[in-house]
């Protein structure tokens, strides 16, 4: 290989190196986002509906000025997933049980929905009386 060929192949090399920083990777297929807000003790929607299967982003943000609890039925037993947000999220041996969410805080629960069906989620603090339903299609 001659002293010019040289050159032009590392040329080639650091611009597509370059390329390859500014070029952001393809990406699998892309994470559905539910959110569910909380404003005067109600779940806002009433019903979100979500895809078995599908990587699932579940928000819930609280708008009021109180404490208040997303306590799902089964529909996160036994599955993985990750919590983030300012909130606090509570496990048990059958996995996550409740999430904590603060005066205009948030919840996120990152997860896949394995099963298919309608699931009930409440808020347990004194005195709320709030319900909702996740379906997964």
């Amino acid at each position: 290989m001659t002293r010019q060929m040289w050159s032009v192949s590392q040329r080639m090399i650091f611009l597509a190196l370059c390329l390859s920083w500014l070029v952001p990777p393809a990406r699998a297929a892309e994470s559905l986002v539910v959110t569910v807000d909380i404003q005067s003790r109600v779940f806002i929607p009433h019903r979100a509906v979500l895809h078995h299967g599908q990587a699932t982003t579940f928000v819930i943000r609280n708008h009021d000025s109180e404490l208040h609890a997303f306590v799902p039925s089964d529909l996160f037993t036994g599955v993985n997933l990750n919590v983030t947000g300012n909130g606090a999220p509570e496990f048990g041996p059958h996995g996550f049980k409740r999430a904590i969410v603060p005066p205009e805080g948030s919840v996120e629960i990152h997860f896949t929905p394995e099963q298919v069906g309608e699931f009930s989620y409440i808020c347990d603090m004194p005195g709320h009386q709030m319900a909702a339903m996740i379906v997964v299609e």
